[in-house]
């Protein structure tokens, strides 16, 4: 009888100490908050995109100088996009997800006009002559067009629970972050030249960005991934450095009054932060190995970011956590292409042979 009282109690017990170790997991470091407030923040980012470490686009001796050897290749990748049909997603295709849990119907064209966007961006830096500029005007136009940058299979996120986009609600995801920097680099090194075809396109990118990118994330608290209602026991991953990283080049590129951008700025900082108190201290990687690229590899690219946008007077590269975050990965190798695994992560990673010195 007495084996039988004691049994929940040890349970009680137990639940106990496991939710007192999942409320520990969070330390309130708030690493970023701790470098300025939002007050000298204003005074500290580099206004009207004076930060962007990369050539004007009419600066073909920087150009030619920073891609050397690659600028051919460069030029013969956009080649091959000039007669490239832009492929249309139709409703179907978002709704296949729900249907039968199919996304690839969906993501298969949605990164094919991802990536001949970056490739002709590439490709007109590197020649610099117009030859492709028509061809990114078509795709900015096209993307314009769409009711939204989110894929399918995250769109069960909205209000309706569907896998169809709602133009009445926009949110962002790994991919809408990431589509949505690709188009303000875009619209930041060749605006003058879409201008001079017709202003309209820019004028309808830049309205595009505000309502798929910039109003939702100073507007919607809810984006679970910001982790502004964090709760103990739920977790904040990659999503969080991942789009915080899009979210700020969005702001940076797009957004020239001090006032807006240093809230979107301090913003960003207080987001990233949660993700930051979330990781232990040795900085491994949640979700394990395969992640590290988006966890604490996107955490560098925001850090990166947000040195460059205030001259380098806003940084944690010194901090004894980021470099650990940044260690993690050569840690967790063990030779031959295999890595400790854990969580949902794959114990080969025949990538990091070279990542991590061996050939």
């Amino acid at each position: 009888m007495d084996k039988v009282n004691r049994l929940p109690r040890f349970l009680i017990i137990f639940a106990g100490l496991a939710f007192s170790l999942c409320v520990r997991a969070y330390t309130e470091r708030d690493l970023l908050q701790g470098l300025a407030d939002e007050t000298a923040l204003k005074e500290l980012l580099i206004m009207e995109q004076k930060w962007v470490p990369y050539p004007a686009y009419d600066n073909r001796a920087a150009w030619d100088s920073l891609l050397g050897p690659n600028k051919r290749l460069l030029i013969r990748e956009g080649e091959k996009l000039l007669h490239y049909k832009w492929q249309l997603i139709p409703a179907t295709a978002y709704l296949e997800y729900e249907r039968s849990g199919n996304r690839t119907v969906m993501e298969a064209p949605y990164g094919a006009n991802s990536r001949a966007l970056n490739t002709l961006m590439l490709a007109e830096l590197a020649e610099g002559e117009g030859r492709f500029i028509d061809q990114l005007l078509n795709g900015v136009y096209m993307s314009c067009e769409m009711n939204s940058w989110v894929l399918s299979a995250h769109l069960p996120n909205q209000s309706t629970k569907r896998s169809l986009p709602d133009f009445r609600e926009q949110f962002i995801d790994l991919a809408s972050g990431g589509y949505g920097a690709l188009l303000c680099w875009i619209h930041y090194f060749f605006r003058s030249s879409f201008d001079k075809i017709d202003p309209v396109v820019t004028i309808q990118l830049r309205e595009a960005v505000e309502e798929r990118i910039l109003a939702p994330y100073m507007n919607n608290d809810g984006m679970w991934w910001m982790a502004f209602r964090w709760k103990p026991g739920q977790i904040i991953n990659n999503w969080n450095p991942w789009c915080n990283s899009d979210v700020l080049q969005c702001f940076l590129l797009m957004e020239n009054d001090k006032e807006r951008l240093s809230k979107a700025v301090y913003r960003t900082m207080r987001s990233v932060d949660r993700f930051l108190n979330f990781v232990k201290a040795d900085g491994a990687c949640e979700e394990g190995p395969s992640y590290w690229q988006h966890a604490a590899g996107k955490l560098c690219d925001y850090l990166q970011i947000l040195f460059d946008a205030t001259g380098g007077r806003l940084t944690l590269f010194n901090e004894p956590m980021v470099r650990r975050m940044g260690e993690y990965i050569s840690r967790s190798y063990v030779g031959g292409g295999w890595v400790v695994n854990f969580a949902d992560a794959s114990a080969r990673e025949i990538p990091l042979r070279t990542a991590c010195g061996e050939r």
